[in-house]
């Protein structure tokens, strides 16, 4: 009778049945498959197969009475192998002959049984996957692996040969062809060996079936590691350079000191040591001169990263930043102060001590924990700038010279990266400092009545560097602020140096009173001719605080957003213009004149607040727009609402630096205002007298009457004189009273002192000696001549009393052809 093959999984059930085991039992599949292995073994034990069926596991030939389908017994040898399962669990494949008349004769058995069991040649069998399904001790033993975490494992997860995959493609081969393979010698590392390096001469033949299908391979491995010490030598080299190469792709890919050490540690454990961290200089991390060495020495522990099955020994490389002082004479003092590295091949109590306290009470090793330890200097341009350790597993290979080179090599290569990283630190640190002294501070951006402002800077934490992204608020004449955002391109010390310099010279021209498309034509020409600026975008707004006048330009930068009070937004339409610097020639930029509407939000800011990697800035915008819709709740402060936007957006994963600043137009009653035109002709000196005295009384001004009347009278006078077209006068009160004169005149007025026998001249000084302050600014249609004066002392204290109807303006005379609050130049 043929031998009956047939698998049992691991609960022991039937899992496959062949021709042959029908023949000998009787039974169909239908009626095997799935059934208890009890079926076939008469009095079998209960179990799993491996308890049940004992050492018969392992290779073992037992002869054993079994049941037929009939009932009947009959004693047969029974042999089973362990078996790999797909889900990773262990079954076992089991034969059974007749005894006096199976092909595979019990001395044949018991001789194959034996050689599995105690050769001390490595044997093993491989599935057409190149998984293994069976290997025996002397094999496990070579990999560092028991045999179950064997089984099902393909060979190159466990077997790592030096020939560059050529090994996995010999066997490939073997089951292609059946050309069997002989003494082929490798240079091979194990997964459980990966310290070591191995030499085996290999031996494949495949395995087949009686009808000819390919089942898998059979191998035999030798150990030939004394005989082979070149191919070693060779291979140990090849792996210490792949190692190197290796850590420069993994080591230093970031500018962050405490990243750049986790990589190494990451990159070392557990390919190179079982242990490793890094500790720098406490004074390297100040950024200062480092200390002399004749003292103690203090360090931090960046990282650290071990898988020692000590947990004493783990915790000597624990990843917890902890401080470390190490005292003169110690063994890691004389490493720092001499840059020369140590190792010991066989950790003793003190070298321990060395590593945790140097004072502290010797202890020896824990079992199973620290074996050898390397400690390296971390070397760069002439500096120790502190030392990383390595070390082994009391059963690895212990660390030796040839490892000693590799760790210093990996300590330069680290040390070179943390030493860029804290100049980028130091670097990005002074570009910070300089940034954030160039912004205003928070005395320079308080509101004034009329106006509330916020602002909000943030350099992302995403990202390390600086940027050139900056805001202002400028007060100007005649109760005006200019309002501003920008963004010079570049992230560095260069791109804040910029910005400082740009925000120098728009204050400069904005204190000129320029218009605001001449003052962004003048600052384009600037940057255009600054080799220490590059391009750069920004908004720049003048608000009028008592009209709500504003006129707003645009150099390529994001447009404003403006938030109405019930919470509904819109975009306000400024034309884009392009960025300053770009140098296109005839460049000219448009102004767009708005009114803000009571308690509404002007909202500028830099593209660091919308912009998302793959999206269009205009879904960006439609985000901001969202996150500032809605009713605020009542009494939010503007700042609150500022943050907020910031919080919402960034949390959406902005990148970059952003600025954002808001304003918002209060309502203020006790704010109004009076404009209106007439014709060059002297008429209308005294009716604008008459209109002073009206206004002021109406505004509880009437203290100031003859101070305005007097200085209104001298700037018409002169319009009047010099003007070809009509006349304009606006009287406006906020928080001071400014009156301004506008005519088609383009010549600014300038200060004379008059002689003491001139009829004429006089005017401007006198408004220069009376008014609080006085100036002239040019516009589109010719100039504006204004002075300012502060508002009486109220009786009794209080604030002065609102006029009733807030900024209506008061009836002009009825000679003057119109009057009205329209805007009066840039507001």
């Amino acid at each position: 009778m043929s031998i009956a093959s047939f698998a049992l999984d691991h609960a022991g059930r039937i899992s496959a049945w062949s021709a042959d085991a029908r023949s000998w039992f009787g039974h169909s599949s239908a009626e095997a498959l799935g059934r208890h292995y009890d079926l076939l073994i008469a009095e079998a034990p209960p179990g799993a197969p491996a308890a049940a069926l004992g050492a018969v596991a392992s290779g073992d030939g037992r002869v054993m009475s079994v049941t037929l389908r009939d009932g009947s017994r009959r004693d047969a040898l029974l042999t089973c192998s362990p078996l790999a399962e797909p889900g990773g669990t262990t079954g076992l494949l089991c034969q059974i002959g007749e005894m006096g008349r199976s092909p595979r004769s019990e001395v044949q058995s018991a001789f194959a049984d034996a050689l599995m069991r105690t050769s001390p040649f490595g044997l093993g069998v491989l599935d057409n996957e190149l998984r293994y399904v069976m290997v025996n001790d002397a094999l496990a033993e070579f990999n560092g692996m028991s045999v179950g975490d064997h089984l099902g494992s393909r060979v190159g997860e466990v077997v790592r040969a030096a020939d560059g995959g050529e090994y996995e493609k010999h066997l490939r081969g073997v089951l292609e062809t059946g050309e069997p393979l002989h003494n082929v010698v490798l240079a091979t590392r194990s997964q459980g060996r990966r310290d070591r390096d191995k030499a085996w001469s290999v031996s494949f033949f495949r395995l087949t079936g009686r009808e000819g299908q390919v089942l898998g391979l059979g191998g035999l491995i030798v150990d030939v590691t004394q005989k082979e010490t070149a191919l070693l030598d060779a291979s140990a080299v090849r792996q210490r350079l792949a190692l190197v190469n290796q850590a420069g792709s993994k080591v230093g890919t970031t500018l962050e000191l405490a990243e750049t050490a986790r990589e190494l540690t990451a990159f070392a454990v557990p390919e190179f040591a079982d242990a490793a961290s890094v500790e720098v200089r406490e004074d390297f991390l100040g950024g200062g001169r480092f200390r002399s060495t004749d003292r103690p020495v203090s360090t931090v522990r960046l990282a650290g990263r071990s898988v020692l099955e000590d947990a004493a020994d783990r915790a000597l490389f624990a990843d917890d930043r902890s401080e470390h002082l190490y005292p003169v004479g110690s063994r890691t003092h004389d490493t720092v102060r001499t840059g020369r590295p140590w190792l010991s091949d066989d950790v003793d109590a003190a070298d321990l001590a060395d590593l945790d306290d140097p004072g502290a009470p010797a202890r020896p090793p824990g079992r199973n924990g620290l074996g050898s330890l390397i400690t390296a200097p971390l070397l760069a341009r002439g500096r120790c700038l502190g030392l990383v350790r390595f070390g082994r597993s009391s059963h690895r290979d212990p660390l030796d010279a040839d490892d000693l080179k590799l760790a210093e090599e990996l300590a330069t290569r680290t040390a070179l990266s943390l030493d860029n990283a804290r100049m980028y630190e130091e670097e990005r640190r002074i570009a910070v400092a300089l940034q954030r002294d160039m912004l205003p501070g928070e005395h320079e951006i308080t509101g004034r009545p009329g106006l509330e402002v916020a602002s909000h800077y943030r350099s992302t934490s995403r990202s390390a560097k600086v940027g050139g992204d900056w805001f202002d608020v400028i007060p100007l004449s005649g109760h005006r602020v200019a309002l501003v955002v920008g963004d010079m391109m570049g992230h560095d010390i260069q791109a804040a140096a910029g910005m400082g310099q740009l925000r120098t010279a728009m204050h400069t021209l904005a204190r000129l009173d320029l218009e605001p498309v001449d003052l962004l034509t003048r600052l384009d020409d600037i940057v255009q001719n600054s080799p220490a600026m590059q391009h750069a975008t920004c908004v720049y707004a003048v608000y009028n605080t008592v009209t709500r006048a504003c006129g707003i330009v645009n150099a390529g930068h994001p447009p404003p957003v403006l938030r109405h009070r019930d919470g509904s937004t819109e975009i306000v339409a400024v034309d884009p213009g392009v960025p300053l610097g770009i140098g296109l020639g005839g460049t000219e930029f448009a102004v767009v004149d708005i009114e803000l509407p009571e308690d509404s939000t002007l909202v500028l800011y830099t593209d660091g607040l919308i912009e998302r990697r793959g999206e269009d800035i205009e879904v960006g915008i439609e985000s901001l727009r969202s996150a500032l819709g809605g009713p605020a709740p009542a009494g939010e402060a503007l700042q609150e609402l500022c943050d907020g936007l910031v919080t919402a957006l960034v949390d959406l994963g902005g990148d970059d630096d952003l600025a954002v600043l808001m304003a918002r137009a209060p309502s203020t009653p006790e704010h109004c205002w009076i404009r209106c035109k007439l014709p060059p002709e002297p008429r209308s000196v005294p009716l604008v007298r008459d209109l002073v005295r009206r206004t002021l009384h109406d505004w509880d001004l009437d203290a100031l009457r003859d101070t305005v009347e007097l200085l209104m009278s001298e700037l018409v006078t002169n319009s009047v004189r010099h003007a070809r077209g009509q006349v304009e006068i606006q009287m406006a009160r906020g928080e001071t009273l400014v009156v301004e004169v506008a005519d088609d005149d383009e010549r600014l007025p300038h200060l004379t002192r008059a002689a003491d026998d001139d009829e004429r001249g006089r005017g401007l000084t006198l408004v220069g000696d009376i008014a609080a302050q006085w100036g002239a600014r040019s516009i589109d249609s010719g100039k504006v001549v204004w002075f300012e004066l502060p508002l009486p002392a109220p009786d009794g204290g209080g604030p002065p009393v609102a006029p009733s109807g807030g900024r209506s303006p008061a009836p002009a005379p009825a000679a003057f052809p119109e009057t009205g609050q329209g805007p009066l130049g840039a507001g």
